[in-house]
């Protein structure tokens, strides 16, 4: 291994593929498969983990997202697992839970799903998940509205899930995980919690990278793990505050950190190298 090795790693929300920088469509944001394949066309890294994912959604033209991103950004390893299976605009009503049943992560019936996936470039060795309690309560969140401007929109909130992989990096054996945290308060920080006790039986290195739904100050406050500098990514017009987040053990160290805005989702991308502390 070289003394300089590391391996570039981002966490992308693309919150189903809406491309903001396009007027909406009927007050709709524009979803088109042409702007999610630019935006994995001028991806660098060695993994992704990606947030709001559909899979043959009728609001994305049923398309397989994450088989698409993987084709397009040149990372043929990857796992997308569904949080939710069903239409998610349509409210509990019209979704389950995927904890609640035996699912198949083939989807061989190509079923309407939704949920988060880690892509890479690496051999894996084994893959992991933990499913992740939500919140029974109904929150009002801030959307992408008419311009870009945040609109409140009352919502219920969906079950979560940690995906992680053993990766053969360039560092050796690197643990490798990505989730997207509730939106409701308290319920984030007790599922980050539950994340970091889970993760802490594996014994390797470690990255934990996702949409936590947490400002930095909280993350800082609740982890020793360590972190990039504080860079706003959210909204992703003058975005204000951090609430996506790459974390390392104490063995790894994040640099070059930085936050970019894509041509899909209302997060702004972030991105940073995976190094070995001297």
């Amino acid at each position: 291994m070289s003394a300089e090795a590391k391996f570039k790693i981002s966490s992308w929300n693309i919150m189903h593929g809406i491309n903001l920088t396009e007027p909406p469509t009927n007050g709709m944001p524009v979803i088109q498969s042409a702007d999610l394949k630019a935006g994995c066309e001028q991806l660098a890294v060695d993994v992704l983990a990606v947030q709001e994912i559909d899979q043959y959604q009728q609001r994305s033209h049923q398309l397989d997202q994450a088989e698409f991103i993987s084709t397009h950004a040149k990372l043929p390893n990857y796992r997308f697992i569904p949080t939710l299976l069903g239409n998610p605009d349509e409210g509990k009503k019209n979704w389950q839970a995927a904890s609640e049943v035996e699912v198949d992560l083939a989807n061989t019936n190509k079923s309407a799903r939704y949920g988060i996936a880690l892509f890479t470039r690496y051999p894996v060795r084994l893959w992991h998940q933990l499913d992740l309690v939500g919140a029974k309560v109904t929150t009002p969140i801030a959307i992408p509205g008419e311009n870009g401007k945040p609109k409140l929109i009352w919502i219920s909130d969906e079950p979560r899930a940690v995906l992680a992989a053993e990766v053969e990096t360039e560092l050796g054996l690197v643990l490798i995980a990505t989730t997207h945290l509730s939106f409701v308060p308290g319920r984030n920080i007790r599922q980050l919690r539950t994340a970091l006790s889970w993760l802490s039986q594996f014994d390797l290195p470690k990255v934990f990278l996702g949409d936590l739904n947490l400002p930095a100050r909280f993350i800082q406050a609740l982890t020793s793990w360590q972190r990039t500098p504080v860079i706003p990514t959210f909204p992703i017009t003058k975005p204000k505050v951090q609430f996506d987040h790459i974390l390392t053990s104490s063995d790894l160290i994040t640099t070059e950190v930085q936050a970019t805005k894509m041509p899909v989702g209302d997060h702004l991308m972030l991105s940073a190298s995976i190094n070995r502390i001297k």
